[in-house]
């Protein structure tokens, strides 16, 4: 996303008041985020936080998809401890 707007790491980082070694770890994975990081990346590059988990090159997302997407999106942003810890542990149960 980043590279499609045409924008440096450094402009990233710091329209997202992130330090830019940092947010360059993070987009390498070096670095683990926090939802708080990420909330500030998508506002950087201008996107919404559910946009950052779209993955166009894999496949079409279907309307499931999209859904699923929109609702762990929400429990990430407006959950509560203790429902944020049930669907991890869920959704680790899931995966597996």
């Amino acid at each position: 996303m980043r590279k499609e707007r045409l924008l440096t790491q450094e402009e990233v980082a710091e329209r997202a008041g992130l330090n830019a070694k940092y947010y360059a770890q993070v987009e390498r994975g070096q670095r683990n985020i926090s939802i708080g990081s990420l909330l500030k990346i998508a506002d950087g590059l201008g996107v919404s936080p559910a946009d950052l988990f779209q993955f166009p090159y894999l496949r079409q997302l279907t309307n499931e998809d999209e859904e699923i997407i929109a609702l762990v999106t929400h429990l990430i942003t407006h959950g509560s401890k203790k429902s944020k810890r049930l669907a991890h542990a869920l959704l680790k149960e899931l995966v597996r």
